[in-house]
């Protein structure tokens, strides 16, 4: 009888007694049981079990795919994804996160003392225990990556279920996995009393406070703020809901995120007064870009992070407020403004309530708050008033 290779290095493979001498084997899911010359370790061992992996007595197949892979392999299954019509609908900044968790998951070995990456294993030999230690192995020092990571091996796996059959659904070893984070604490929102000193040290007219201006009074992404044009500024006449007519200045455009996918969302966001004037001394005779650089050009997207930084820097401003803060902010505060949640949802292009609902509940905890402090007020009021009056004299 075969026993569990009591080591564990080497996923399908067993090992037993025979005259006296240890043996090894490797059994595949499904597949006869193939004889390992040899120990762990030794060249005929690792050639022999190589090609057992792959489901061939002699030589491997290779797979003439881009990159080339074994077959059913992990490494295979990245191939074949980057081919599918779900992988190509994502956004370039989608793809590349995704692929740069895939690789490290390739490059990762299946045991530290032996070289087989999970590139070159069956897909069929990953289970729930392993993926779970690879990911708690991340999750340690970064939950966030973790989470990702276990995302990322998910799109693997789906191909091998659903697009190639390799592995049935109930075999699927990441359904009782799953990857909680708290809260993000990046990003936070601007304070007025932070928003106030940003203004005073920027003077309206200079890029700081023009990307200022349109990252709060927008609340859209760096993408769509450096990339604004003015011909996406428009002026339209609307019919209002009581049948009177306003004419508004708006900036209707279509958001960068997800245009792979769908077009990216259309948006129509309102050029409210303080908005105008911060656009006011803009050269717009030219058109093009709405935020440009010392240079009179465009700024790249990833620079306004930076500059963000730089900008805050200078207005003696603490770390960590960025230009998404400001996206945040103005979710706040279109919610503390009493603004229904679909409307907030279409103004800052959100594809479902989820991120939209917690605007609303931190304006309604605030409103509450303030309800909870009146009430309390009122009620010590009337006590201390009580306690002022001449009590009444009780009659025997």
């Amino acid at each position: 009888m075969g026993r569990p290779f009591k080591d564990d290095k080497y996923p399908g493979v067993s090992s037993r007694l025979k005259s006296g001498k240890l043996v090894y084997r490797y059994r595949g899911k499904g597949k006869p049981e193939i004889r390992l010359p040899g120990r762990p370790g030794d060249p005929e061992f690792e050639a022999a079990y190589g090609r057992a992996t792959q489901g061939q007595s002699q030589k491997a197949v290779i797979i003439d795919l881009p990159g080339r892979a074994l077959p059913k392999t992990f490494g295979h299954a990245a191939r074949r994804l980057e081919t599918t019509m779900e992988w190509l609908d994502f956004d370039q900044a989608t793809q590349q996160k995704n692929a740069r968790l895939i690789e490290r998951f390739l490059e990762m070995k299946v045991d530290p003392a032996y070289p087989l990456t999970w590139r070159d294993t069956p897909i069929e030999h990953l289970d729930a225990d392993r993926l779970r230690a690879i990911i708690e192995g991340v999750f340690g020092t970064r939950r966030t990556v973790a989470k990702h990571l276990l995302v990322a091996i998910k799109k693997l796996l789906w191909v091998a279920i659903d697009v190639e059959k390799w592995i049935k659904p109930q075999d699927d070893p990441s359904l009782s996995i799953r990857v909680r984070i708290p809260k993000s604490t990046a990003n936070p929102g601007w304070p007025m009393a932070i928003r106030e000193k940003f203004e005073s040290r920027h003077a309206v007219g200079t890029a700081a406070r023009t990307c200022y201006a349109l990252g709060f009074w927008l609340g859209n992404r760096r993408g769509d703020i450096a990339t604004l044009e003015w011909e996406d500024l428009v002026s339209e006449e609307i019919e209002l809901f009581d049948g009177s007519l306003v004419l508004i200045e708006a900036f209707e455009f279509r958001q960068k995120k997800n245009r792979n996918r769908h077009g990216g969302r259309e948006v129509f966001i309102p050029v409210v007064d303080k908005l105008a004037q911060a656009l006011e001394p803009l050269d717009r005779s030219k058109g093009g870009p709405v935020l440009r650089n010392g240079y009179g050009r465009p700024f790249a997207e990833k620079s306004l992070t930076g500059m963000m930084a730089h900008w805050n820097k200078q207005a003696g401003i603490p770390e960590g407020y960025t230009l998404h803060g400001l996206r945040r902010t103005f979710g706040t505060y279109l919610a503390e403004c009493n603004i229904q949640a679909r409307a907030i949802m279409e103004a800052m292009g959100h594809s479902s309530m989820t991120v939209t609902d917690a605007y609303v509940r931190e304006a309604n905890k605030k409103r509450m708050a303030v309800d909870i402090a009146r009430a309390i007020n009122e009620r010590e009021a009337k006590r201390d008033a009580i306690k002022q009056r001449t009590p009444l004299r009780v009659i025997k």
